[in-house]
């Protein structure tokens, strides 16, 4: 009997090991969400408006100038965004909802990009920055903004990313990045005020 085979731990198998690191990696990515969320770590979450509050902003607002567009306010210009809006990577979408540009500074402004990330995956994952870059005239930048979001198996979330474009760019494109695939999306901007 001395010939007969041991059985190997779960712990000593492919498999098992790659369930474990998935376990442990989303944990952590729980705890660091759990902790931002209570705001141990980060930015304090922004607390409802009050009834006065609400009732200051319902009062009515200037006209929008020549070319803004009038329902986020002055100086917000909405972005044209192509006919295709979903982009697959992987078992990833990305679908873009809205863009817009308002000034920032004298030579630079802000482009806001609303984002949806659907994750048709079996397990969590990350839905932040690091995905996305700006290319403006061929030189890929990074987003400004602090999107850092844990997506549920089988869910979506939105988020907005945040990137500074300066004045006279000629040629903007958004690149989205996951898990080694890439897309790039060309932007036509508001020509400039």
């Amino acid at each position: 009997m001395a010939d007969e085979e041991k059985t190997k731990s779960w712990w000593q198998t492919l498999p098992g090991l790659i369930t474990s690191l998935t376990a442990a990696v989303t944990a952590v990515a729980g705890l660091v969400v759990a902790l931002k969320q209570v705001g141990w770590i980060g930015e304090t979450p922004a607390q409802p408006p009050t009834q006065a509050q609400t009732q200051t902003q319902a009062q009515p607002q200037p006209q929008a100038r020549q070319g803004t567009d009038a329902a986020k306010g002055p100086d917000v210009y909405s972005v044209t965004l192509p006919a295709l809006r979903d982009y697959r990577l992987g078992d990833y979408t990305y679908t873009l909802l809205a863009a817009t540009l308002s000034p920032q500074t004298t030579e630079k402004d802000a482009l806001r990009i609303q984002v949806r990330m659907t994750n048709n995956q079996g397990f969590d994952a990350n839905f932040w920055d690091q995905s996305f870059r700006l290319v403006v005239d061929g030189i890929p930048g990074a987003p400004t903004s602090n999107l850092n979001e844990l997506v549920q198996a089988r869910t979506a979330k939105e988020g907005t990313v945040l990137f500074e474009v300066p004045h006279g760019a000629a040629s903007v494109s958004l690149q989205i990045n996951y898990l080694g695939e890439q897309t790039a999306v060309a932007l036509a901007l508001p020509p400039r005020r």
